[in-house]
């Protein structure tokens, strides 16, 4: 029984860690998180931590409202997500119906989940995140509406215009309050339009999005020391790949 203890805390320990204090100054502007950045591909065996962690809140046009999480890994570029529709972080490997989709900065990703029976195992996806737009060959126009603070942190967001075209309004929300007309994109570490970009050799913060009736918006950001044993789960090969790609592909249509 003891045994069965220790292992189970030696699990806890290993898969989850107490949030931190962010210092997100660290991570924006000229010495912010893309000075230091070192894109890594992901294994399906090896070990995968994560450093900081976001929560989405999205609210579309019929008031129904998403919670994404996102755990990132702001050095090697890869982050993992988790949805709940139920407004609770379930980031525990070991819940049945656990499903945590990681992205790489490549086409190296996986979705690691554990069934009814506690049986654990993962797909490769080779596809991009779900990020419906990109940052360059836009033009950013301030808007004249004030500025939102966002998040635990308080954190102001300024709003942009960044549409595409004139039949769609989108209006992002970014901390930095310098940026307008043609401008020189080079990266991005996000999901959903959320999350980290570099903009004239500067780390800028996406908060917030506004587009026909729907909002993403960032509720909470923390540091985190959490590692993720990928090497628990098995791969599963063609056999049932249909159904899971079927099932990951609803719940991102969801986000």
């Amino acid at each position: 029984m003891q045994k069965i203890i220790l292992v189970f805390l030696i699990s806890l320990i290993t898969n989850y860690a107490n949030s931190q204090n962010i210092k997100i100054d660290t991570l924006l502007g000229s010495k912010g998180l893309f000075s230091k950045f070192k894109p890594k591909e992901i294994s399906e065996k090896q070990q995968l931590s994560f450093n900081v962690k976001m929560t989405y809140s999205m609210k579309d046009k019929k008031g129904k409202n998403i919670q994404t999480y996102v755990y990132f890994n702001t050095k090697h570029g890869y982050f993992g997500v988790v949805n709940s529709d139920k407004g609770k972080d379930s980031f525990n490997p070991n819940d049945k119906n656990f499903s945590f989709m990681v992205y790489s900065h490549s086409l190296k990703n996986y979705v690691f989940s554990t069934d009814r029976k506690g049986r654990k195992s993962l797909i490769s996806i080779p596809m991009n995140a779900p990020n419906n737009f990109k940052m360059d060959d836009i033009t950013l126009k301030k808007e004249s509406s004030t500025s939102q603070k966002f998040s635990n942190l308080n954190l102001v967001g300024y709003p942009y215009n960044n549409s595409k075209t004139n039949k769609e309004k989108v209006v992002l929300y970014l901390n930095d309050n310098s940026i307008s007309g043609k401008y020189q994109y080079k990266n991005q570490l996000s999901f959903a339009g959320l999350g980290f970009f570099q903009i004239n050799d500067k780390t800028v913060l996406s908060m917030g999005i506004e587009n026909n009736g729907t909002t993403i918006t960032l509720t909470k950001i923390e540091g985190i020391a959490i590692n993720f044993n990928a090497a628990e789960f098995k791969k599963e090969e063609m056999e049932g790949m249909e159904q899971a790609m079927e099932e990951m592909m609803k719940k991102l249509k969801k986000q």
